[in-house]
């Protein structure tokens, strides 16, 4: 591979395929380690992949996102989980970036390939004290979590004045030695995400290693001070959403390429080759379809937001909301496509091991992040429609 100094998004995307066969290969031992193996997180760290959106003082390309989600796609297209972990963890190097300055460094000072895993959950109590918080709490689903060294939780915190009667919801960036992992990540599906719980007891948290929802959703982060470039300019909802539903996009692109391979030669019940049916023939064509559509969803959203800045003008509510939807209903959109691929494999498909049915489990665990549930958005994206005023701060 090139000087990773020097990366280019096509070289990127290219050795994110150039790994396809190793994962692909070890997509079995994956769901029954129930975490990415070693080896797989060292490939990615070597392809640069974790750094994409990593701020360049800390050996990072701070790409626009859309070629980081490009890659995504391609390694969850191989191995689901795998695509989840580096979506997941890949996302924090560039919300770090948004932190002040002292946090980066707490992280990355002696190494700058540490990786961050996250449960944003405001199930943390914080409790002010002088230049910090006391903080406590228990999380579910911190992906990634055996190859993190430093992990954010989420918090209720004191109200922002802007929004009375609101808990304001912080991110508390907590180091290894300050945190448990439990171990009780039993799935049916992404189970080799090693998405395990954390435990955090009474622990201090400095001021600066805190980063509120509200300052990503204004953009007012003071990491903006050291690290200029546009897309520390994006609201972190906007960058945060694609994180987890990006991976459902290769992922249904697997099951698409599982599905034309399986069924290549198949008769269907009537002794029909599926290759000539209509009904596996429209399956096919509307699964290309809807994951063309939401990989294109993707480039034109960043491309209309760092276009705003570029230009030095606010961004739109209206995009906003619609960008956020458009997120979790392509997660919807995806599942149903797959869900019909699946009725188009014939009853031997529900067998373990049968490739189709183990992308649609996947598909499935996807859509249960709570980012990936449409109905609030919808409702949001409707309401901003009508006319009124913005609600979400993941927009």
């Amino acid at each position: 591979m090139p000087d990773k100094t020097q990366i280019s998004p096509a070289q990127l995307l290219r050795n994110a395929i150039e790994l396809q066969p190793l994962f692909r290969k070890r997509r079995a031992e994956t769901r029954e380690l129930r975490r990415v193996p070693n080896e797989s997180i060292a490939e990615l760290k070597q392809a640069g992949l974790f750094k994409t959106m990593q701020p360049a003082r800390f050996g990072g390309y701070q790409m626009n996102p859309k070629y980081f989600y490009d890659a995504v796609v391609e390694i969850a297209r191989a191995c689901p989980s795998t695509g989840w972990v580096l979506s997941v963890v890949g996302v924090h190097n560039w919300q770090l970036g948004l932190l002040d300055e002292q946090a980066q460094r707490d992280v990355w000072g002696d190494d700058n390939d540490v990786l961050i895993s996250s449960s944003y959950a405001p199930k943390g109590v914080a409790t002010a004290v002088d230049g910090g918080f006391n903080f406590s709490g228990q999380w579910q689903f911190s992906s990634g979590s055996d190859h993190a060294e430093w992990v954010f939780v989420g918090g209720l915190m004191p109200e922002d004045d802007r929004f009375p009667g609101t808990p304001q919801i912080g991110s508390f960036l907590i180091p290894r030695c300050d945190y448990e992992v439990i171990d009780d990540w039993h799935t049916t599906g992404l189970q080799g995400s090693g998405s395990k719980s954390i435990k955090v007891s009474d622990v201090f948290v400095p001021n600066y290693r805190v980063h509120t929802f509200m300052q990503g959703f204004t953009g007012d982060n003071p990491g903006a001070t050291v690290n200029t470039a546009p897309i520390y300019k994006l609201p972190f909802g906007q960058v945060f959403i694609r994180a987890v539903s990006t991976p459902s996009i290769g992922a249904a692109q697997g099951a698409l390429d599982a599905y034309c391979e399986y069924n290549a030669k198949r008769l269907n019940s009537v002794g029909q080759q599926v290759v000539d049916s209509p009904a596996g023939q429209l399956a096919a064509a509307r699964a290309q379809s809807e994951i063309r559509t939401a990989r294109l969803k993707i480039h034109h959203a960043y491309d209309t937001l760092l276009g705003n800045i570029a230009a030095g003008d606010a961004f739109a509510d209206r995009d906003r909301v619609e960008f956020r939807y458009d997120s979790c209903h392509s997660v919807e959109s995806l599942v149903s496509v797959v869900q019909e691929l699946l009725a188009n494999s014939g009853g031997s498909a529900i067998y373990n091991g049968n490739q189709v049915n183990e992308y649609y489990q996947d598909m499935l665990a996807f859509r249960q992040h709570a980012a990936n549930q449409t109905y609030a958005p919808a409702i949001n994206l409707g309401a901003v429609m009508f006319g009124a005023p913005l609600q979400d701060m993941f927009c």
